[in-house]
């Protein structure tokens, strides 16, 4: 079990509860806010203020699959390097996000190229994209806030 620092809602920083974990299905997961998957190979070395993510909005009923799909293409090295998903702790109500990160969100070919393996794994749905510079600012809001920067 890790320890990461994470950004998240104030909720997030409980004392009994860490802010991720490697292992686990979301649904079950009620110690930790996210659950993470980490390419361990080479990717290009971001920039942290340039770091952003697509984010994917599943239903409870899919989402120990989507994980265990979306955590194997991260470890495999066919998206980038980290992505994390929403535990049963973090989730509101039903429905979970799967955060896919990209190395700089300004790169939109690379953007592109990851929603495109995220299509191909059968995110079909609208999906929405956001820098980390924005989650720090704490822009959760939709498009009247300039929330993102690509709609796919």
């Amino acid at each position: 079990m890790t320890n990461k620092k994470l950004y998240g809602a104030k909720k997030d920083f409980e004392a009994d509860v860490v802010q991720s974990v490697e292992e686990g299905n979301p649904s079950e997961v009620t110690h930790a806010a996210f659950i993470v998957a980490t390419y361990r190979g080479e990717n290009p070395q971001p920039e942290p203020k340039r770091v952003g993510k697509w984010l994917l909005f599943v239903a409870e009923k899919y989402i120990d699959d989507t994980w265990r799909n979306v955590k194997k293409a991260v470890e495999d090295g066919k998206l980038w390097k980290q992505a994390k998903v929403s535990t049963a702790w973090r989730s509101k109500g039903s429905v979970y996000v799967v955060c896919v990160y990209t190395y700089d969100c300004d790169d939109e070919s690379d953007v592109m190229k990851i929603r495109g393996h995220l299509r191909e794994m059968g995110f079909k749905r609208a999906a929405s994209y956001k820098s980390d510079e924005q989650t720090i600012a704490g822009i959760y809001s939709d498009l009247s806030a300039g929330f993102a920067l690509y709609k796919a």
